[in-house]
C-alpha cells in the first residue's frame, strides 16, 4: 500500500469553516482514503460540504464512487488498500456511493443530519449535487472506493468539506 494522506488542513473563510487534504495513490492501490476527521472541528449535527477531486485529476479510467465511514472513538482508522479490503479500527462505513464517479471530474455532495427525504446521489451524469444523511459521529473518513488497481500514477486526489 502507497498511499500518502496529509493530515487535514483547517481554515475559517467568510465565516465558513474549510478544511482540506490530500491523498496520493500509486498504480497498485485500489482504494484510498483519507485520515479522520480532526476532532471537535466539524459540527456532525450541522449540513455539511463534501467536495472531492477538485482539481479534476485524472485518477483511473474505471469508476470511482465515494464512500464515508463513521468513527466512534479516538482510535478510529481506516485500514487496507491493496485486493480491496477496506476496513476501520472503531468505526463503520455509513454511507455508500454518495458520489457515483470522480475518476477525472470533481464533485461534491451535501451532507445533512437533519434530512429525511429521498437519498439523491451526486452521478456524473446529473444530478450536479446530491444529499444524503450519514447520522451524526464523533469522525468521519472519506473513501474512494476504486475497484480494482488504480490506472494512475502519484496523482493526487484533493478533498475539501465546508461547513
Amino acid at each position: 500500500m502507497a498511499l500518502t494522506k496529509t493530515a487535514w488542513d483547517i481554515s475559517v473563510v467568510n465565516g465558513h469553516l474549510v478544511m482540506e487534504c490530500d491523498v496520493t495513490h500509486e498504480a497498485t492501490d485500489e482504494d484510498s482514503y483519507t485520515l479522520k476527521t480532526p476532532a471537535r472541528t466539524l459540527d456532525p449535527t450541522r449540513s455539511w460540504i463534501l467536495m472531492v477531486n477538485t482539481a479534476g485529476v485524472t485518477l483511473d479510467g474505471s469508476a470511482c464512487p465515494i464512500d464515508i465511514w463513521a468513527g466512534y472513538a479516538d482510535g478510529f482508522a481506516m485500514t487496507g488498500n491493496e485486493g480491496g479490503t477496506i476496513a476501520a479500527n472503531y468505526g463503520v462505513e455509513v454511507a455508500e456511493a454518495v458520489i457515483d464517479d470522480v475518476k477525472s471530474v470533481g464533485l461534491a455532495v451535501i451532507i445533512d443530519p437533519n434530512y429525511n427525504g429521498t437519498t439523491v446521489q451526486t452521478a456524473l451524469s446529473g444530478p450536479v449535487l446530491g444529499i444524503r444523511n450519514c447520522g451524526t459521529a464523533p469522525y468521519y473518513a472519506i473513501h474512494l472506493d476504486g475497484g480494482s488497481a488504480m490506472d494512475e500514477t502519484d496523482k493526487v486526489c484533493h478533498y475539501v468539506i465546508i461547513q
